[in-house]
């Protein structure tokens, strides 16, 4: 019960922080996929943020230095980690992923008994994330992009022609292209 607790106290915390700094936010990794797949466990929360804005970049790493732990604490990375009440909160954005319009026209509102009202990317752009960051980490990621495409479709609620599209602008649409012709 005490880490369910402490886990959503830095999640509203974090939430708020990232509001303040990032309107135009929205929640993605393991925990969106659990809106969108079958669930699995993590204790990290993943936010993607425009890491691209230098100038709130150094706000924000000014802000949360004087209160919590983040590293790097300089400003030019696409990934930075925050300790918030000892739950790492990662805000990523990965080299070449934009952040436009219809991105954040696409996020979902919901809302997380104990932390409040949230964003989480769509099912298509969660996709597209971890089909980029499987050019880095590996086959893992495929297999997640997969459940999220494949139960997402199941529910009639996957639009592939933008997933297509931010796969091109990605430059990963081979990969999105066995996706779909696998599930």
């Amino acid at each position: 019960m005490e880490i369910e607790w402490k886990y959503k106290n830095a999640f509203r915390k974090a939430v708020r922080l990232i509001e303040r700094f990032y309107p135009d936010y929205a929640l993605i990794g393991r925990f969106a996929r659990n809106f969108y797949a079958p669930p699995e466990t993590t204790l990290d929360i993943d936010f993607l943020v425009d890491l691209d804005d230098y100038e709130r970049l150094a706000e924000l790493i000014e802000y949360v230095s004087s209160q919590y732990k983040i590293t790097p604490n300089d400003v030019g990375h696409w990934q930075y980690v925050m300790i918030i009440d000892d739950i790492k909160v990662d805000l990523v954005k990965p080299p070449g992923y934009n952040i436009t319009k219809e991105f954040l026209s696409k996020r979902r509102q919901i809302v997380i008994k104990g932390v409040g009202r949230i964003y989480l990317t769509s099912p298509e752009d969660l996709a597209v994330l971890y089909v980029i960051s499987s050019k880095q980490r590996g086959v893992k990621d495929v297999i997640k992009a997969k459940d999220v495409i494949k139960y997402s479709k199941v529910r009639n609620d996957f639009n592939e022609e933008y997933f297509l599209k931010k796969c091109r602008e990605n430059k990963v649409e081979h990969l999105c292209l066995a996706l779909l012709s696998d599930t």
